[in-house]
């Protein structure tokens, strides 16, 4: 796999005629000045010359001075080496690649515009990173940032919390992870997405069924419910059957009965009628009896007597008659009433034994307020039972998906050698790690429970540790260990010391390591040993270090100055930089 190694930095304003020039070893460069000099500076225009945007507003001064970057570098792929240069101004990109012809990309600035998302694919191509990491549904391609995070430890934040020196992963699911198996050489071919929805389902799945145990075994409610079902439903749908079919009886006589009390009523209207008229016509007899109104004899002869004689008859008959319907009526009116009184007694009887039947003091009218609750029961059962089946097919189909590796014992693995080599560096520190699990497991760590220069030195026992991890790989891309502010204000002599002799046997072979410490060198006096970067140098490090240093040790911000650079290669710079 790749391995890129930086060759030389250029800095240039044309605009002010100043910038900044500097080769580097391909083994170790320290980078040291005055606090506020511009080691920081320095680092930071590396990666911002790569095109990574993550540093940009560290720079926003000298970007004020129309500056551009230019970073020469040796890319050895295999048996393959040839030269990489990048040549950045502002939001334009200028890559070219060995003898080929510059790729130019304008408008990168942004991390979500097309020509960026174009830049990230060429380079990552070219230095073989092919990280993926999960946004929301879907795989997607790792930032630049992830390709340069094993390699960089800023100072703001890299000496203080882990996977935190640059770029921003806290919309991807599950970044540590992932970032961690890739660096640690974990392979895992299994379709992503379908096990991430699997899983997802699942876990909805397992709450819903928790909740539902939940609900059903704290709510005494329907455990009353459940053991007035068990108790009563026997004799309940006994009853309910008997019940409706009294209740049916019950209704037919109770009609019947109103039908007869209405025929009862209209004949005794119909007799007190016929009564009414045979008075009426006996009072007025043709020929004896006188008109009510004049008191004239009524006339009449054969005819209106016969007449008279035929209605007196019809109405008695009537009248009789009407009488018998009365009589029957009235004997099946009692029958009916007599029936509906029984039925009535029986339902009573019925219902009020089973209404009696007690089980731990609950009645049967109890168990008929619970029926709502038996329903909710039932429902309950059937959402489990649907919950339990579709858990088993989810498992099922987790188990299918990928080729079988093992990831948890994979990972194991990896923690135990981490840990092995995290415990190594952080004796020859003199930095205890703490005893807890979540503190030594690498896919674990966040941060440590410590502060001060004891959180530094294990952080940096941790650091080294994990580059150590990820150059062992033979298929993943390698970049320069930058270091930015190795010490912290406040370190003691001692522990700058072991620093210095933790980097010196840390380096050794480990390839390419960019560091910077700060230094201050008076005019009336001369510096200590662990102060001079020259004595450090000879004592610690092998001749072919490089030292780079910003601004004589002496000035703030000097980053920029006025040394010459050579014309050839800011000619050449700017002619990049017109590349079409």
């Amino acid at each position: 796999m790749s391995n890129l190694i930086l060759k030389s930095l250029l800095v240039y304003s044309p605009d002010e005629d100043k910038g900044f020039y500097t080769e580097f070893s391909d083994a170790v460069n320290i980078v040291h000045g005055r606090n506020t000099s511009g080691k920081s500076t320095l680092i930071q225009s590396i990666i911002y010359a790569i095109g990574v945007n993550d540093s940009k507003d560290y720079l926003n001064d000298i970007n004020k001075a129309n500056v551009f970057f230019r970073l020469d570098c040796e890319l050895c792929n295999g048996n393959e080496n040839y030269k990489l240069v990048f040549v950045r101004s502002d939001d334009t990109l200028i890559l070219k690649k060995g003898t080929d012809h510059p790729i130019r990309f304008d408008g990168i600035n942004g991390n979500n515009s097309y020509e960026y998302g174009r830049y990230k694919k060429t380079l990552s191509n070219i230095i073989g990173f092919n990280l993926k990491l999960q946004k929301q549904s879907e795989l997607v391609d790792a930032p630049l940032e992830a390709a340069l995070l094993p390699y960089y430890i800023s100072q703001s934040v890299g000496w203080v919390y882990i996977r935190e020196s640059i770029g921003d992963y806290r919309f991807y699911k599950d970044f540590k992870f992932d970032y961690l198996d890739y660096y640690c050489g974990i392979e895992n071919a299994h379709d992503r997405i379908m096990k991430y929805d699997l899983e997802v389902e699942k876990k909805e799945l397992v709450f819903e069924l928790k909740q539902l145990n939940s609900y059903e075994s704290k709510d005494e409610g329907l455990r009353v419910s459940k053991i007035l079902d068990d108790r009563f439903k026997g004799e309940a749908a006994s009853f309910l059957e008997e019940y409706q079919a009294l209740n049916n009886d019950l209704s037919t006589k109770e009609a019947e009965h109103t039908k007869l009390c209405n025929k009862i009523s209209m004949l005794r209207g119909r007799q007190r009628v016929l009564s009414q008229v045979i008075t009426n016509i006996k009072r007025q007899r043709p020929k004896i009896d006188q008109c009510p109104t004049c008191d004239q004899n009524l006339p009449g002869d054969l005819k209106d007597f016969y007449n008279y004689s035929q209605d007196v008859n019809d109405a008695i008959k009537e009248s009789d008659r009407v009488k018998e319907d009365i009589k029957k009526s009235v004997s099946k009116l009692n029958a009916t009433e007599k029936a509906v009184s029984e039925l009535r007694i029986k339902v009573e009887h019925n219902f009020g034994v089973l209404r009696r039947l007690k089980a731990d003091n609950i009645t049967f009218d109890s168990w008929l307020d619970h029926n709502a609750n038996l329903r909710l029961l039932k429902n309950i059962s059937i959402k489990k039972e649907f919950c339990e089946k579709r858990m088993e097919a989810i498992k099922g189909a987790i188990e299918g998906i990928g080729d079988g590796v093992d990831i948890d014992l994979a990972r194991r693995r990896k923690e135990n050698e981490f840990l092995s080599i995290f415990k190594a560096k952080a004796e020859l520190l003199g930095v205890n790690i703490p005893a807890e699990k979540k503190y030594q497991d690498l896919y674990s760590l966040n941060s440590f429970p410590y502060q001060g220069v004891e959180l530094h030195l294990l952080l940096m026992a941790y650091n080294f540790s994990f580059y150590e991890m990820v150059i062992k790989r033979s298929n993943t891309h390698k970049l320069p260990f930058l270091l930015d502010a190795v010490f912290k204000e406040d370190i003691d002599t001692e522990s700058r010391r072991q620093i210095f002799e933790f980097l010196s046997s840390e380096t050794k072979g480990s390839g390419q390591v960019i560091f910077s410490v700060a230094e201050y060198k008076k005019d009336d006096t001369s510096a200590g040993p662990l102060f001079n970067i020259e004595d450090i140098k000879i004592r610690y490090f092998l001749n072919d270090t490089k030292l780079i240093c910003i601004g004589d040790s002496k000035t703030k911000r000097s980053f920029l100055s006025g040394s010459a650079i050579d014309n050839s290669l800011i000619e050449d710079t700017i002619g990049l930089l017109e590349t079409v």
